[in-house]
C-alpha cells in the first residue's frame, strides 16, 4: 500500500504543476468540459498534431487520463519515466486483439482512457484518415466516447508543421490553445464516419470559442486599399468569419507561414478572398506581394484564378519551381508545365473551402507515407 501512494505522488504532483505551467503559456481554453463524464469510463477521441497533444489533454481535463501507447515508443527512457507516473496503457500494434483486451479492460475499471483514432501526428495539419479498432473496443466495452478536437498546436515545434519535427522556432499560436469536447457518441451508433462528423464539428466549436472575443468583430487587417475598405463596409460577422477563414488556412501545409506569396494586381481573386488576402497574412506574418504580370522566380508561390493560369501556360518557366495555388474555374484540370507544381483549391463566395498541397516528406527514411493522397 505505501509502495502504491508513494508512487501515486509524482503522477498527481506533475499533473498538477504542470497542468498549471502548460495552462499559463499555451493559455489553454476549453470548451463544453462537462461533456466528459464526472467518473466512470469513458474514452477520448482527439485529433493528433502534436507531441505535445498528451500534455494539453492532460492540463484541460478534470479527471486523470489514460493514454494508450504504443509499445514501440518505449525505447525512449523519457517516455518510460511519463508511461510509469501517468499509468499509461501499452499496447503492441502486431498483438492487435490484446491491445483491444488492455484498453477494453481500463474503461471497465472506470478510467478515462484517451485514444488517438488517427494512430498517427498529421504531417499536413489536417485530420488523417482514421484508423479501424476504436469501434470494437468502444462496442465491446459499452462505455461513452467524447470527441476532442486540439486547436493551436500546428505551428510549435511539437508539430511537423515546416517539415519536420522539433528542430525549428515555435510560432505563436495567435489566440493560444483551444479545446473542444463534443457530446457523447454511444457505442452502438459508432462508425468511422460518425467520429469523423464528431471531430470536425468540435473542431468548429473550437474555432468559434477562439474568435468569439468582440476583438475579432472590429478589427481591421492592413493590405491593399480597396480590399481593406470593402472589409470596413462588411457587418460584424462578416468580418469575423473572414478572420476565422484567415486562421483556417494557417492551420494546414498549404500557404506557408512567414512566407511571401504573389498575387496579379486588380484581379477578381485579390479582391474576393479576404480571408487568404487580408486575414491570412496578418496572422501569421506573410507579405502579399502584387504584380501586373505573372514572373518566373525561383521557389516562388504564385495564388490566382483563370488569368493567373493563363499567364502561366503562356509564359516560359525556367526557375527551378513555381507553387501555384489555382482557385480558378479549370482548376481540377491538371496543369502539367515543367517546373510548376499545380495545387487546385476552392472558395465559395470569397471563402476558402478547400486547398491541396504537396506530399508531406517522410520523418525518418523508415516512416511510412501519410494516408491522404488522392489524385486531382
Amino acid at each position: 500500500m505505501k509502495f502504491v501512494t508513494l508512487r501515486s505522488i509524482p503522477g498527481r504532483l506533475i499533473r498538477l504543476v504542470g497542468g498549471i505551467m502548460i495552462r499559463a503559456v499555451y493559455q489553454i481554453r476549453t470548451v463544453h468540459p462537462e461533456n466528459v463524464p464526472a467518473s466512470g469510463g469513458a474514452l477520448l477521441l482527439p485529433n493528433h498534431v502534436s507531441f505535445a497533444d498528451g500534455f494539453f489533454i492532460t492540463s484541460a481535463c478534470s479527471r486523470p487520463v489514460r493514454f494508450v501507447m504504443d509499445e514501440a515508443f518505449m525505447a525512449s527512457r523519457a517516455i518510460r519515466i511519463f508511461v510509469s507516473i501517468f499509468d499509461t496503457v501499452t499496447i503492441r500494434r502486431d498483438h492487435p486483439r490484446e491491445a483491444i483486451r488492455t484498453t477494453i479492460d481500463a474503461l471497465k475499471n472506470g478510467d478515462l482512457v484517451c485514444l488517438f483514432p488517427e494512430g498517427q501526428l498529421t504531417r499536413t495539419g489536417t485530420l488523417s484518415e482514421l484508423r479501424r479498432g476504436f469501434e470494437l473496443i468502444a462496442k465491446k466495452a459499452g462505455h461513452p466516447l467524447i470527441p476532442l478536437w486540439c486547436d493551436g498546436s500546428w505551428g510549435s515545434i511539437f508539430s511537423f508543421e515546416r517539415g519536420h519535427f522539433f528542430k525549428k522556432r515555435p510560432h505563436r499560436s495567435p489566440v493560444g490553445m483551444t479545446l473542444a469536447f463534443g457530446p457523447e457518441i454511444e457505442p452502438e451508433s459508432i462508425d468511422l464516419e460518425a467520429v469523423r462528423q464528431a471531430l470536425l464539428t468540435a473542431s468548429a466549436a473550437a474555432q468559434a470559442e477562439r474568435f468569439s472575443t468582440p476583438h475579432w468583430a472590429i478589427r481591421i487587417p492592413n493590405g491593399e486599399r480597396g480590399a481593406v475598405a470593402r472589409f470596413q463596409h462588411l457587418g460584424a460577422e462578416s468580418r469575423r468569419r473572414i478572420w476565422v477563414n484567415g486562421y483556417q488556412i494557417g492551420q494546414i501545409n498549404a500557404l506557408q507561414r512567414r512566407q511571401p506569396f504573389s498575387v496579379l494586381n486588380d484581379s477578381v481573386e485579390s479582391l474576393d478572398l479576404p480571408g487568404l488576402l487580408l486575414a491570412f497574412p496578418e496572422l501569421f506574418k506573410a507579405s502579399v506581394i502584387p504584380s501586373d504580370r505573372f514572373h518566373a522566380r525561383p521557389a516562388a508561390t504564385w495564388v490566382g484564378g483563370d488569368r493567373l493560369r493563363g499567364q502561366i501556360a503562356h509564359s516560359p518557366v525556367t526557375a527551378e519551381e513555381i507553387i501555384f495555388y489555382d482557385f480558378g474555374s479549370d482548376a481540377l484540370k491538371p496543369l502539367d508545365l515543367p517546373g510548376v507544381s499545380h495545387f487546385p483549391c476552392l472558395a465559395v463566395e470569397g471563402t476558402v473551402i478547400a486547398m491541396s498541397m504537396p506530399d508531406p516528406p517522410k520523418p525518418m527514411p523508415e516512416s511510412e507515407f501519410q494516408p491522404g493522397h488522392k489524385p486531382g
